[in-house]
């Protein structure tokens, strides 16, 4: 009997061992983020203390790229795990209630990866992956949902005063950004009735999954839309961020700059809550967290120096992000790492750290396990690639060491990053040899690319659907036209 007690106990506790190697994933996502808009970055006009205590708590990436410098197929490769390229994902969804735009029914994602593993899988806030019903979150991996499935959103209920009733008299068809930003607040398939600024909202859904789901691994992915357009903020922020203050920047206000300040400034105690939440529920020294935008600050409110560009360009501005993890006990505090990592290493490494093969399960990223915790110290990329316009034209990017070798519609250009972050100076002329080798290195990872999954859609066509969770919004109609 005493053998078969011991036995048994052995099985427990080799169990209980087992799962307490599956640590929880919080992945936190920025929105339009300046690469030098947090303290940690080098900001001095924005205070954002929580996510500089991640920083210093684990670890800063100083060469942190994402797949794409716009939101939506930035995202679809994050989402996914996979370049966007590889299944022709290139543009924003122009037409939200258009079926074909975004992603494609049955696509695999991290988030459904990570349900495999036995993982309670959570999103809260921005979408922009379509709004059809293969395309809801539900249908893509995540067992449960918060949030808004269009590309952004009012920071306040579209009653609330500051908009004066202007939502009520817009002509149709609505434009984009005005049909993007009014999609209903949904709670998985059931609209939900919202009345306080956004942030806090999507703050307070993500903390109420962390209390929910602490007693088996979770996977959530904290998706704020601040501080994207429009700029909104309550009043108490803003009056935090007086415009002599702000820091000067070509084509920013100090009034822009200062709302923007107020909007990281939320989003920042909002990190803060969700850390709070963690330590609360006993899962901080079991949670590995991640911090990112999802691509470069926005020039009309952002601060991406010393780097060349913002949103939309494929200069280091567009794609080089401010990325963080912290992994307690694992990951030295204080740490700067700087080799070049890419966003879809989060879903890799996450996979992995899960117990499942991020290469046998189709993920272009690398499992940064080792190389978080200082075991190898190595490079981990090779190099990394982008293609950065639909097949038909030549249009990518190499990184290679410190180089950099940009092909715009054929024509290229090569920087040293190292010695020139800002890209001022086009060395391809001096280096020929290494021109060519890797253009012939883009040429056949591009092999993998993909025709765009849609083109030229019928503008204005798609305004109205009759999915339930629409019910209530201005853009429900029973019978979609």
């Amino acid at each position: 009997m005493k053998v078969l007690i011991s036995g048994f106990l052995s099985v427990v506790l080799s169990l209980t061992v087992g799962q307490a190697k599956q640590p929880n994933v919080v992945i936190i996502m920025a929105d339009d983020l300046g690469y030098t808009d947090l303290g940690c970055y080098g900001a001095k006009d924005i205070r954002t203390p929580n996510i500089d205590k991640l920083a210093q708590e684990g670890a800063k990436f100083t060469n942190a790229y994402v797949t794409a410098s716009m939101c939506g197929p930035s995202r679809a490769g994050f989402i996914t795990g996979r370049f966007q390229s590889s299944f022709g994902y290139y543009k924003n969804v122009s037409e939200v209630l258009d079926p074909a735009q975004g992603l494609p029914a049955g696509t695999q994602t991290v988030a459904g990866l990570m349900q495999g593993r036995g993982y309670v899988t959570g999103g809260v806030g921005k979408w922009h992956m379509g709004t059809a019903d293969h395309q809801h979150p539900n249908a893509l991996g995540y067992s449960d949902w918060f949030g808004f499935l269009g590309g952004g959103l009012t920071y306040y209920p579209l009653d609330h005063p500051n908009y004066k009733g202007r939502y009520e008299t817009l002509p149709r068809p609505w434009g984009v950004r005005d049909m993007q930003h009014t999609m209903p607040v949904i709670h998985n398939r059931e609209p939900v009735d919202w009345k306080r600024y956004i942030t806090h909202e999507l703050t307070d859904a993500g903390v109420a999954f962390i209390e929910n789901n602490g007693e088996k691994p979770f996977f959530l992915f904290m998706s704020y839309n601040a501080p994207h357009l429009e700029l909104e903020a309550p009043v108490e922020s803003i009056a935090k961020y007086p415009e002599a203050s702000m820091t000067k920047l070509p084509k920013v206000t100090a009034r822009a700059r200062a709302i923007y300040a107020a909007m990281v400034d939320e989003m920042d105690q909002g990190i803060g809550q969700l850390m709070s939440a963690l330590e609360k529920e006993g899962l901080t020294g079991n949670t590995i967290v991640w911090f990112l935008s999802d691509h470069g600050g926005l020039l009309k409110t952002s601060d991406n120096r010393p780097l060349r560009g913002g949103k939309g360009s494929f200069f280091e501005g567009g794609l080089r992000v401010p990325m963080i993890v912290r992994w307690p006990e694992k990951v030295k505090p204080d740490t700067v790492l700087h080799d070049p990592v890419s966003s879809l290493d989060i879903g890799a490494t996450s996979l992995a750290m899960a117990g499942g093969d991020p290469v046998s399960s189709g993920l272009h990223g690398l499992d940064l396990t080792r190389y978080l915790t200082g075991e190898a110290t190595d490079p981990p990329h090779n190099a990394l690639y982008w293609r950065t316009a639909p097949p038909g034209q030549e249009s990518g990017i190499v990184r290679e060491g410190d180089f950099k070798l940009l092909i715009q519609r054929g024509k290229k250009s090569l920087f040293n990053l190292e010695d020139d972050i800002s890209e001022a100076s086009n060395i391809s002329n001096q280096h020929p040899k290494l021109m060519k080798r890797l253009y012939a290195q883009w040429k056949e990872w591009d092999k993998m690319s993909q025709a765009p999954l849609w083109t030229n859609p019928n503008k204005g066509k798609y305004q109205y659907a009759d999915y339930d969770w629409l019910k209530g919004s201005p853009h429900y109609r029973e019978t979609a036209e």
